[in-house]
């Protein structure tokens, strides 16, 4: 068995052991490709994404959609069984899956072929997404409300800001999360979710460029994050990770198509609100970063500025419009 990461050879030889006595799955090579997910082949050649699960019902959701959506036409990269007919594996308390290793080239957003490229497989995966009944099904908080939790959690890190001397920063963020929060509350978002129930609608929660894989046609990967709700939930998220990658241009933006006219309003209204800055934030916060508190607040400033330019330009299209 080969590796190729500086990590204890033991824990990859018993990792190895218990594939092949509890999954009948052989390794010929593994390798640590980050934090519980690894990248296997076997003695037939064959390559796999072996990734472990915290929480079952997650991975049991999982396989319940794979099952149900058409794989023979969709773009997604769903679980296989293991070997010996098992659809997970479970030791430690985490949960075993493995999926098909594609080989192929990561989308880049800063690449507009990729922008496009991305657009059209996620309008793709969410037609072959819908009509997706399965039990149970996990609910999650309704988006609104996740948003404010966020708000409050940046709330939280407020003397960061002041300590460093951003104090406008940090209010000017607090009050553009306050107003568009305060707008987006007039649309019925649990009706929307509830449509999206019993519709059957899906949606995949994380479209980060890495989670497209392009080998011919674009594939996407990782489901954690999949949900049972409103697809606009995905091109709020997918618009907001691509406008530092189109300096913030409104018209460029639009010229992506991502929702019909009729959502178009909740649509600029969800990307102006800062979830991803504040996200951002808290993700610089948890892990050890090497880059200085102050250097980080100096360009969360200067993104800052490029994007109440774009929140200034939204605002006066949406006004002329309704």
């Amino acid at each position: 068995m080969e590796n190729n990461k500086s990590r204890d050879d033991f824990s990859f030889y018993r990792l190895s052991s218990f594939l092949l006595s509890e999954g009948e799955l052989e390794i010929k090579k593994i390798t640590s490709i980050k934090r519980n997910v690894f990248y296997i082949e076997n003695f037939s050649e064959e390559a796999f994404i072996l990734k472990a699960h915290p929480k079952d019902k997650n991975v049991h959701q999982q396989w319940g959609f794979f099952e149900k959506i058409n794989s023979g036409t969709t773009n997604i990269v769903p679980f296989k069984s293991f070997p010996n007919g098992n659809k997970t594996l479970k030791n430690n308390q985490f949960i075993w899956t493995i999926s098909p290793y594609i080989v192929g080239r990561q989308l880049k957003y800063k690449n507009e072929e990729d922008r496009k490229d991305v657009t059209f497989a996620l309008k793709k995966f969410h037609e072959d997404a819908t009509k997706i009944h399965i039990k149970p099904v996990i609910k999650k908080t309704l988006i609104i409300e996740r948003w404010h939790r966020r708000m409050q959690s940046f709330q939280r890190t407020k003397n960061i800001f002041l300590k460093h001397g951003f104090e406008k920063l940090y209010m000017d963020i607090v009050q553009l999360t306050e107003r568009y929060l305060h707008k987006l509350n007039r649309f019925p978002w649990s009706s929307y979710e509830m449509k999206a129930f019993k519709d059957g609608t899906w949606i995949h929660g994380d479209v980060a460029s890495h989670n497209f894989i392009k080998k011919g046609k674009v594939h996407l990967i990782d489901f954690d994050l999949l949900g049972c709700a409103p697809q606009i939930y995905d091109y709020i998220q997918l618009g907001q990770r691509f406008l530092p990658y189109i300096n913030w241009d409104l018209d460029k933006l639009m010229a992506y198509n991502m929702v019909p006219r009729h959502d178009i309003e909740k649509w600029l209204l969800g990307i102006l609100v800062p979830s991803d800055v504040i996200r951002e934030w808290r993700h610089y916060l948890s892990r050890k970063s090497k880059i200085a508190t102050p250097f980080y607040l100096q360009k969360m400033e200067q993104t800052w500025m490029k994007r109440k330019k774009f929140s200034k330009a939204a605002n006066k299209m949406l006004k002329s419009i309704y």
